[in-house]
């Protein structure tokens, strides 16, 4: 399988140098126009990875939103090797290939959300909604990981952007079930928006 071309030094060297830090809260604007009507403020996704023990997992993710009723929106960070060509495999973050229809993105659009697959350990990666185009409204926010083979686990849960501060702790999901040996290697999922000027004090919890 052949990685798209645009996938470059530079590229590899930026989401090394941003995300490879540990637990560093990790800041992704780049690349997307700023449009009319879109939200101020951040959105910030974090989780865990774990280890697992008798597997080596591949850690490919997907992070994207969707809207209320299920449709897709935007992808906001995808590993290299799963947006490079990996999305076309059929078991890899299959949720997130059937909706993104990613050997059709924009350039752009492909740069921005492209990253380097996260390391072990606890990570919060934070996109700006004005340099992302996300317009103020009601979410479905979904981080998929493959694990091995057909085995994969999605987190989704609901978000309100726009309307003061919030938080939402997403539903797993297991397809095709429970891997027998790395069940959670994807851990505590959340999502919080956190407008511009504010703190994370003062957010107010939705329900998946």
């Amino acid at each position: 399988m052949t990685l798209r071309p645009c996938i470059c030094l530079a590229l590899l060297y930026f989401g090394l140098s941003e995300i490879a830090s540990g637990n560093a809260a990790t800041p992704f604007s780049l690349g997307i126009p700023l449009p009319e009507g879109a939200a101020s403020g951040m959105i910030e996704i974090s989780f865990l990875y774990n280890k697992a023990e008798g597997v080596v997992p591949s850690y490919q993710i997907a992070i994207w939103l969707e809207s209320e009723k299920g449709e897709y929106v935007k992808t906001l960070f995808v590993s290299e090797y799963l947006s490079g060509g990996g999305f076309d495999h059929g078991d890899v973050c299959p949720d997130w290939a059937k909706q993104a229809h990613w050997e059709k993105a924009e350039e752009s659009e492909f740069d921005a959300a492209t990253r380097p697959t996260p390391p072990i350990g606890a990570r919060t990666l934070k996109f700006e909604c004005e340099k992302w185009g996300i317009a103020p409204g009601a979410y479905r926010y979904c981080v998929q990981a493959h694990i091995v083979e057909k085995y994969n686990i999605l987190y989704r849960g609901r978000i309100t952007i726009g309307q003061g501060a919030a938080e939402a702790v997403g539903e797993v999901l297991y397809s095709p079930g429970k891997h027998p040996l790395a069940a959670d290697i994807l851990y505590d999922v959340r999502a919080r928006y956190v407008p511009r000027g504010e703190s994370n004090s003062s957010i107010k919890k939705e329900k998946p």
